[in-house]
């Protein structure tokens, strides 16, 4: 488990709305799935606040949380929130190996270190074959370019505004560094076409799910009695840049699932993923956001933008209704 991953929810407010939009999703797959039957698995932290939620919203019982950190393990086993949670002391892939579903799951991999990326994309794609049908599968990915690595700058040539340094010829700029090592990195994922430009922080997210949705669709090929649906892919930053992608496993003659899904207003695949670029702001702000036509005015200030290139407004006024409210409480 990462540093960041223990950070709070009001310090992350991208990762909390991109929590939602699960939880949201889940829901409206639950009357058709009776997603309360499943099981639900999952990296919780010390905390377990996926947990409560996924009990919370859809009355499942059967779920098991997995650490692979002893002392991480230990706090899960204090703070947990619902009795019915099984703590399990092991990795996702070792339990998964030694787990047969006896019912469809839903399990989240979530894959919040930068190493190993080629291999937990490798891992959620077989995955796909190895659940039982209307599985739903969820995996959060590292998005952050620089830890492909830091060359010697002297290695390196320059562009700022379009003008070159005059080793332009015979010297890489750091994109084009950054694309060799990932092209080494993922060898036969590699996809056709992939540019230095996808190595930039605001292009990077896009191009990993390039990669996922490619290593799922060649596994998707080995199987005949199952396909998938894309639900859900969002690309946010709260400290690094991550991504997630979010399928359902389905009948290869389901349609009504493909309709189901389609028709719920936060549908995305990972070909165009949610931006998730929202600001931290004030319980004042987000109130004049939320009841004037035009809040840039009112305010009289612009809200800070982070280097995923989205517009922080734009972003509110489309996930308002689901960004998290946070006060303090008295125990």
């Amino acid at each position: 488990m990462s540093a960041g991953s223990s950070l709070p929810y009001k310090l992350r407010p991208n990762k909390a709305v991109d929590r939602e939009l699960f939880l949201s999703l889940l829901m409206r797959l639950a009357p058709s799935f009776v997603l309360e039957k499943y099981h639900y698995v999952g990296l919780g932290g010390p905390f377990l606040e996926d947990f409560r939620l996924v009990h919370a919203r859809l009355g499942i019982e059967k779920m098991t949380c997995i650490e692979v950190e002893e002392e991480v393990h230990k706090r899960q086993l204090f703070n947990r929130p619902i009795a019915s949670i099984e703590c399990i002391h092991s990795s996702l892939e070792d339990y998964l190996d030694q787990t047969d579903f006896d019912s469809p799951a839903i399990v989240w991999f979530d894959f919040t270190e930068p190493k190993g990326i080629t291999s937990q994309i490798e891992r959620f794609a077989r995955t796909i074959g190895t659940v039982p049908i209307g599985s739903i599968l969820r995996v959060t990915l590292n998005a952050y370019p620089s830890s492909l690595g830091s060359p010697d700058p002297r290695e390196l040539s320059v562009e700022v505004d379009g003008d070159a340094s005059e080793d332009r010829s015979h010297k890489p700029t750091i994109q084009e560094w950054r694309l060799a090592r990932f092209k080494s990195r993922l060898g036969g994922l590699f996809p056709s076409g992939l540019s230095a430009e996808g190595m930039s922080t605001k292009n990077y997210g896009a191009s990993v799910l390039q990669v996922l949705k490619l290593a799922v669709d060649k596994e998707a090929l080995s199987f005949r009695d199952r396909q998938i649906f894309w639900a859900l892919a969002t690309h946010y930053s709260d400290g690094q840049p991550m991504v997630t992608a979010t399928l359902v496993v389905c009948q290869t003659d389901d349609e009504t699932t493909k309709d189901l899904i389609k028709g719920w207003e936060f549908y995305s695949t990972t070909d165009d993923p949610h931006r998730l670029d929202l600001p931290a702001i004030s319980t004042l702000e987000r109130l004049t956001m939320e009841s004037t036509k035009e809040p840039e005015k009112k305010m009289g200030f612009d809200l800070p933008r982070s280097g995923m290139g989205g517009d922080p407004l734009t972003a509110f006024k489309k996930y308002y209704r689901i960004y998290p409210h946070f006060s303090r409480i008295e125990l």
